[in-house]
């Protein structure tokens, strides 16, 4: 049987090779390889390699080399159809009975990457010739640099009906190939046309870098486009299928694997521009949602994928449809954050303005898809009476029921539940609050107190009363110091479902800082330590050793909290010092603002003030500790 090349790619890439071979043989990790001892001849030490990025296996001792589908022809003693069988049933990949059309369709798709591959060239010098000046001029101003149209192939398809066409029959392709390939249009009545005129031309490439379509931006107004798309891609081919490929995914497989981290965008002018700024590790879709298929390619370089999304009710609803589609694949360790750029920005506006290090600020702050999933359900039910408990409780066990990994679905239906639990909780406790304070049996001095849920009643030592009195009067930068701090004498803090969110909101301006950010917040998914020693080990050995002379950073690791204080002190701290950094936080923009109001008044500037002012106050008013001696001013 003859096999298409669509298929036997997609068999390539379905799977990292070491997936394949440590299913059928003992392998190890060794720096960006793996080793083991090799199958194929007798050996005591391992010179088998298998190599993920490259995509093959190579024995150093016998020679033996191959993809994945040589392996397991060679381990199973199969014939290469048994094994492309087995694979694809590994896969659960369906292969028809080809047809004798499609048998000598095959014959002919061995020589499309050439037709495609011939395009290709064909476009790029078009974009560098005479009639390609109208491209040119709109390439440079969207930014788009001489060496980054290279790194990408970027062409241009003049606007002539057939200009493409007539030199692809010169080369010998024919023109059923052509057709075949995506290139040309024939109409009802015969007439052939190249599918892209008028275009800035971007090549696709699939997972081993070969040219399999092509995305064409509109630049000509002339009569013959004014009723075309301004985006247009290749029709799906034997070699292109959209939802099972990604723009840019041949370039981004590695720093993405080294980083373990890939950010997926909608659109190809979003990843050339990040690509440009530095931000080596992203992908775009293909004029479709994101599909299962997709998920599996980028699970395979990195374990959160992060999907970048416009600000917009269009933004909302994909990330709904991700989160619809990515729940039932999900598995233990495997998963989806969702970054959401400001309103009116996409990745491209966004990182021209603002440039690499906001951008990626914006991708660390990404959500989990956890917490995506449970802001979605809340809005949708009222907990303050019991219908609405229980009508979300029900929402929550039909969600997690989606879920097909039994582990992940018990995590999942236990987050949700604790969450409601919390909301329960803080809405019992408020109604509690009010109905006193309207029965006068509230005064003004338990007015903080009470707000602060969890905090009534606690008994404080004299120690623990000076150190919040501390936090309440530290400027911004040391609040955030004093956070991390925190959380490295206490690591049981961790578990507090509000604390991810907080240390993404912590702004920092030293860089080993904003590393221990990091690290911390890398913590809560892998370190499994809950006393302060162990965890104090856990964060020096993933530091480099360069940065322990910053004294500002040293600072932060010292012990000074060592007092024998209680889980709850603890607690007590924490919640303090967050109320602490966010009213500096306020009073911060505050000043600014009102730094900037008398140069220049305008209405938008004064009445944020206001509302700054106001904010101050009701923060202050939650505070369950507050001297007046020692407030922030």
């Amino acid at each position: 049987m003859r096999f298409s090349p669509s298929l036997i790619e997609r068999l390539r890439s379905h799977f990292l090779i070491s997936e394949v071979i440590s299913k059928r043989m003992p392998i190890k990790k060794h720096g960006r390889e793996y080793q083991g001892l090799c199958p194929f001849h007798n050996e005591k030490s391992p010179s088998f390699t298998v190599n993920d990025e490259k995509g093959f296996f190579h024995c150093f001792g016998c020679a033996a080399h191959g993809d994945s589908i040589e392996f397991v022809r060679r381990f199973d003693r199969l014939t290469y159809p048994e094994a492309v069988e087995s694979l694809a049933r590994e896969a659960g990949i369906e292969i028809a009975q080809p047809t004798p059309a499609e048998q000598r369709r095959v014959e002919q798709q061995k020589t499309l990457y050439d037709v495609m591959e011939a395009a290709c060239l064909w476009f790029e010098r078009q974009l560098q010739s005479t009639s390609g000046m109208i491209a040119k001029d709109y390439v440079e101003q969207r930014g788009i640099r001489e060496e980054t149209m290279r790194k990408f192939r970027v062409g241009y398809c003049p606007e002539e009906r057939t200009a493409l066409h007539q030199y692809l029959l010169q080369l010998g392709f024919s023109k059923p190939m052509q057709v075949e390939a995506g290139l040309i249009t024939v109409s009802d009545s015969g007439n052939v046309y190249d599918r892209f005129r008028g275009r800035v031309i971007f090549p696709i490439r699939n997972a081993s870098g070969k040219v399999v379509a092509f995305g064409g931006r509109l630049v000509s107004s002339s009569e013959s486009n004014k009723n075309s798309p301004k985006y247009l891609n290749s029709p799906e081919t034997p070699l292109f299928k959209k939802g099972e490929l990604l723009f840019n995914l041949d370039q981004a497989k590695r720093p993405a694997r080294d980083g373990n981290k890939v950010v997926v965008m909608e659109g190809y002018m979003d990843v050339v521009m990040s690509v440009q700024a530095g931000v080596d590790y992203c992908v775009a879709t293909l004029g479709t949602a994101v599909t299962p298929e997709h998920l599996r390619l980028l699970w395979q370089l990195a374990k959160e994928p992060i999907l970048c999304l416009d600000g917009d009710a269009a933004g909302k609803r994909a990330m709904s449809r991700a989160s619809e589609i990515a729940l039932p694949l999900l598995k233990p360790s495997y998963s989806l954050r969702f970054a959401v750029l400001p309103q009116g920005e996409d990745p491209d506006s966004y990182v021209q303005k603002h440039g690499k290090i906001s951008f990626e600020k914006i991708l660390l702050s990404s959500r989990r898809l956890s917490q995506v999933l449970w802001d979605s359900l809340l809005p949708q039910y009222t907990l303050e009476l019991p219908e609405g408990r229980a009508a979300l409780d029900d929402a929550c066990q039909k969600l997690a029921a989606k879920i097909a990994d039994t582990t992940v679905r018990q995590h999942y239906l236990n987050h949700f539940l604790s969450q409601l639990r919390e909301q329960t909780a803080a809405i019992k406790s408020s109604v509690k609050y009010n109905d006193k304070k309207q029965s006068g049996k509230v005064s003004g001095k338990q007015l903080g107190k009470q707000q602060n849920i969890g905090n009534q009643a606690q008994v404080r030592s004299p120690h623990i009363e000076q150190l919040i009195a501390q936090h309440h009067s530290a400027a911004l930068e040391s609040l955030a110091l004093r956070l991390l701090n925190v959380l490295l004498q206490f690591p049981k803090l961790l578990h507090k479902s509000s604390v991810e969110e907080i240390l993404l909101r912590l702004e920092v301006r030293s860089a080993n800082v904003n590393m221990l950010r990091n690290i911390i917040l890398s913590s809560m998914a892998q370190a499994n330590v809950e006393d302060h020693e162990s965890f104090i080990a856990y964060i020096q050995s993933k530091l480099n050793d360069e940065i322990m002379v910053d004294g500002e950073f040293v600072e932060t690791l010292r012990l000074p909290y060592k007092t024998g204080l209680t889980e709850t002190d603890a607690d007590l701290l924490w919640n303090e010092t967050v109320s602490a950094y966010e009213i500096a936080h306020l009073e911060y923009e505050f000043i600014e603002l009102k730094d900037r109001i008398s140069h220049s008044m305008n209405e938008e500037d004064y009445n944020r003030m206001i509302e700054l002012q106001n904010a101050v106050q009701q923060a202050r008013a939650k505070r369950s500790f507050a001297p007046a001696e020692t407030d922030v001013a």
